[in-house]
């Protein structure tokens, strides 16, 4: 029995196409065409297979591939990204809790109590019958806490006013409290000697003079 329809179609030479899609793939990654002649290249391809959808399947069949180690090569790029992006946001979360708990701390407390008393400045040893008034420096802290500090002596070898300056009244020993004005649990508890006149020395030992050719006293 005769065919109805004579099929004068030629077999499709699929090694030719082969080659044509990588000689498109080879000039695109050499960039020796132009977006115009890489055009002009598929549409030839297209032509040759007879509809687009097997020229696209063949010439994917030639750059798979490559795009596969493309795509491969871009994940790993963007998990490494993610991985250190995630870093960075444990990093900032750790920041963050710590700024929370501090938040909290503060939230917690009353930020014009005073902490501490922290002694600036204050003799150990003052002379008996020096006119010079020594003086107790004190602050709170924190500094900008509310209050101030009240100095109190036990008025044995010394008294202090309670802005901190100090009398001398006879040899020994006398205890001063800086104590916080706000709250006066806070408070620093002070030595100091109350020692008689001794004459100044040089470094060679002998007697230290002043300006008037007096010896002067510690």
């Amino acid at each position: 029995m005769e065919p109805l329809t004579q099929n004068d179609l030629k077999q499709l030479d699929t090694a030719a196409l082969l080659l044509q899609a990588q000689a498109i793939r080879d000039a695109v990654a050499a960039k020796t065409v132009s977006a115009r002649q890489v055009g002009e290249l598929f549409c030839g391809l297209i032509e040759a297979c007879g509809d687009i959808n097997a020229a696209v399947s063949l010439f994917l069949s030639v750059n798979l591939p490559e795009i596969l180690a493309d795509i491969d090569h871009r994940l790993a790029g963007a998990d490494t990204a993610a991985a250190d992006t995630r870093a960075e946001l444990q990093k900032s979360e750790a920041a963050r809790a710590r700024i929370d708990a501090l938040i909290s701390q503060l939230s917690g407390q009353s930020l014009a109590a005073p902490l501490r008393v922290d002694i600036i400045s204050a003799p150990r040893t003052v002379t008996l019958a020096n006119p010079v008034r020594q003086q107790i420096r004190a602050r709170l802290f924190p500094w900008f806490g509310l209050g101030s500090v009240l100095c109190m002596g036990d008025h044995q070898a010394l008294e202090v006013s309670p802005d901190g300056f100090i009398t001398p009244l006879r040899l020994g020993r006398s205890y001063v409290n800086a104590v916080a004005t706000s709250d006066t649990s806070v408070y620093k508890t002070l030595c100091i000697d109350v020692v008689p006149p001794r004459c100044r020395l040089t470094a060679s030992g002998a007697l230290r003079l002043d300006g008037k050719g007096n010896i002067r006293l510690t």
